[in-house]
C-alpha cells in the first residue's frame, strides 16, 4: 500500500473513531432512527445535483444504500441508544473485519498469506482484550452491533462487485435509499409527535453531530474508504478498521472521562502490532494487491 494511502486510512479510522462519541452525543437529541436518516438525507440533498449517477447499474446503489444506511446504522445507533458505550460499539463493529474477509473469500476467490492471517488474529485478539475492558453486560446491544458489522462487511464486498470509480458520486447516490425507511422505524417506534417534537427542538450539539455525521464520516470517510476497496483487495483494506476502537477509546476518554488504563493500553498495543504485521505481511496470493478491473457484476 503507498503511504499516502496508508495516510489516508489512518485519517478516516480516527474521524470514524471519534464517530461513536458524537453519534451518543447526536442520540441525545434524536431518535436513533431519525438521527440516521438526517444523516443521509444530507448527505444526498443538495449533492445528488452537484454529482452525476455514478455509472454503475443502480442495483448496486440500491443494496448499497439499503444495507450501510438501514442496516449498519440503524442497528449501531439502536444499540448505543439502548446504554452499548462508544468506545465498546467501536470494538465490537469492528467484527467487520472478519465478516468482509469471509464474505470476499466466499464470492470473490480473495485469499491470504499465513503471515497476514496471524497478523489479523493479534489484531483480533486486541480487540477482544477491549471488549474486557468495558462492562459488556448489554447482550442486546451487543447483539445489534455484531449485525451492523456484518452488515458493513457486505456493503464493502457490494463496494467491489460494483466496479464504481466515481466513489464520492456513488456514496451521495446511495445515500437516497435510507431515509425514508429510517424515517418509518422513527414514527412507527415513537409516533409522529415524537419525530416533530425532536426535530422542532434541536440545539447546537444536535446539529454539531449531524453535520459531522454527514461531511467527515460519511461523504468524506466512505468516499475515501471505497476508494481504498477498489484500489486494494479486501484482506489488506479492511484490516485497517481495527485502527477505529483505538481512536474510539481516545476519544470516549477525552469526551466522556473515561479512565485509561494499563489493560486498554495492552489491547492497543496488540491491534496495532496486528496491523503491523498485516500491512508488512507480503503479497497476497493470486497477484498483487491492486484489485484487477473488471465489468460490473450484478448482485443476485
Amino acid at each position: 500500500m503507498k503511504s499516502r494511502d496508508v495516510l489516508l486510512a489512518v485519517i478516516v479510522t480516527a474521524l470514524w473513531g471519534i464517530n461513536f462519541s458524537v453519534i451518543k452525543i447526536g442520540l441525545g437529541a434524536f431518535d436513533p432512527f431519525l438521527l440516521a436518516s438526517l444523516r443521509f438525507v444530507f448527505c444526498a440533498l443538495p449533492w445528488i445535483f452537484v454529482f452525476k449517477r455514478p455509472r454503475v447499474p443502480f442495483s448496486f446503489v440500491f443494496w448499497y444504500g439499503l444495507v450501510l444506511g438501514v442496516m449498519q446504522f440503524g442497528m449501531l445507533f439502536l444499540a448505543i441508544r439502548l446504554g452499548l458505550s462508544a468506545g465498546l460499539a467501536s470494538v465490537v463493529l469492528q467484527l467487520q473485519v472478519f465478516f468482509t474477509i469471509g464474505f470476499s473469500a466466499l464470492t470473490m476467490g480473495e485469499r491470504i498469506t499465513p503471515r497476514q492471517l496471524s497478523g489479523m488474529l493479534l489484531a483480533f485478539a486486541g480487540v477482544l482484550a477491549v471488549t474486557q475492558t468495558t462492562d459488556s453486560g448489554n447482550v442486546l446491544a451487543i447483539a445489534f452491533v455484531v449485525g451492523a458489522a456484518a452488515s458493513w462487511g457486505i456493503a464493502n464486498i457490494i463496494v467491489k462487485r460494483s466496479g464504481a470509480s466515481d466513489m464520492l458520486g456513488f456514496t451521495v447516490w446511495s445515500s437516497l435509499i435510507p431515509p425514508i425507511p429510517l424515517l418509518g422505524f422513527a414514527l412507527l417506534v415513537n409516533g409522529p409527535e415524537r419525530v416533530a417534537a425532536d426535530l422542532t427542538h434541536v440545539d447546537w450539539r444536535g446539529l454539531a453531530a449531524v453535520l459531522y455525521l454527514v461531511y467527515p464520516t460519511t461523504l468524506f470517510g466512505y468516499s475515501a474508504w471505497n476508494y481504498l476497496l477498489r484500489k486494494y483487495r479486501t484482506s489488506l483494506v479492511a484490516p485497517l478498521t481495527l485502527l477505529v476502537p483505538i481512536f474510539g477509546m481516545f476519544a470516549s476518554m477525552s469526551i466522556f472521562d473515561e479512565e485509561l488504563t494499563a489493560r486498554k493500553l495492552l489491547a492497543a498495543g496488540l491491534v496495532l502490532g496486528g496491523l503491523l504485521i498485516n500491512m508488512l505481511g507480503g503479497s497476497v496470493r493470486r497477484g498483487s494487491s491492486r484489485t484487477p478491473q473488471r465489468q460490473p457484476i450484478e448482485p443476485s
